[in-house]
């Protein structure tokens, strides 16, 4: 198998990093953080990814800019990491994303 290869994007002035990684079967696994995206595909669909993927950065970025109210609360470190410790074990990337999740939709 190939290794992982490293590419970027350039989208509003600013460098956008994604990882290509050839699997058997005709699969690549992509990985661009910017865009949130960390899967597999197949390898016929690389190209339509690839020339979507500044709109989807651009998407991502207006998602997070939205983002702007907080909502803080106190809790025992222990209460902590174990909330960490279930945000991982759900497939989820911080502890916002798992408790907005969670008290958006219910679904953990």
């Amino acid at each position: 198998m190939t290794k992982q290869t490293k590419h970027s994007i350039t989208v509003k002035n600013k460098r956008h990093t994604y990882f290509l990684e050839p699997k058997k079967g005709g699969i690549t696994h992509f990985v661009c953080k910017s865009a949130k995206i960390d899967q597999d595909f197949l390898n016929e669909d690389i190209p339509a990814l690839l020339a979507d993927l500044p709109k989807l950065i651009i998407a991502e970025q207006e998602y997070k800019k939205a983002q702007s109210a907080t909502v803080q609360f106190r809790l025992r470190p222990e209460e902590k990491k174990l909330i960490e410790q279930k945000a991982t074990k759900k497939g989820f990337s911080s502890i916002s994303e798992y408790l907005r999740n969670l008290a958006l939709r219910g679904e953990v």
